[in-house]
């Protein structure tokens, strides 16, 4: 009886090991988000602009926006839902008559995801923008391939 118990168990065990999803851990803890903030404050300083400041409806905004691109599968400024990087900052709270975004996907760091963006005219002109004076920062996916995501707003 002992035994049968015992097998009855490890069986139990074993089938509901087998059924429990595996989540993919899409949000990252590392101050990733803070380091790009740094580094691009300090570009912004060389080029004569002040810093920019946290937003929690921008950052809302950008975290969506990084969550949705991973989940998808897709890399784009265009959500899956067809949103903008404006309507999302709207969508978010923030009133803005200026908005921009940057996305990179693959580097494991901030200083690399810095780096890309500045080699790009684009990406490098929203981070150089001196009329931008808030931004929200998101870093979502696992190391070898994160999705970064900055999105720049003025109200």
């Amino acid at each position: 009886m002992r035994r049968r118990i015992t097998v009855l168990v490890l069986v139990l065990a074993s089938v509901l090991s087998a059924a429990s999803p595996v989540v993919a851990r899409t949000r990252t803890d590392d101050g990733a988000e803070q380091r790009v903030l740094r580094l691009v404050n300090a570009a912004r300083a060389e080029a004569g602009c002040r810093p920019l400041r946290i937003s929690r409806q921008i950052s809302r905004a950008a975290r969506h926006h990084a969550g949705d691109l991973i989940r998808s599968g897709r890399y784009s400024h265009t959500g899956s839902d067809g949103s903008t990087p404006g309507g999302r900052i709207s969508r978010a709270g923030y009133r803005w008559h200026l908005a921009g975004e940057n996305v990179f996907l693959g580097p494991r760091d901030a200083r690399q995801a810095v780096q890309g963006w500045l080699r790009s005219p684009e990406h490098r002109a929203n981070i150089l923008n001196c009329a931008y004076h808030h931004t929200g920062i998101a870093v979502r996916g696992p190391a070898s391939h994160r999705m970064w995501v900055q999105d720049f707003a003025a109200h």
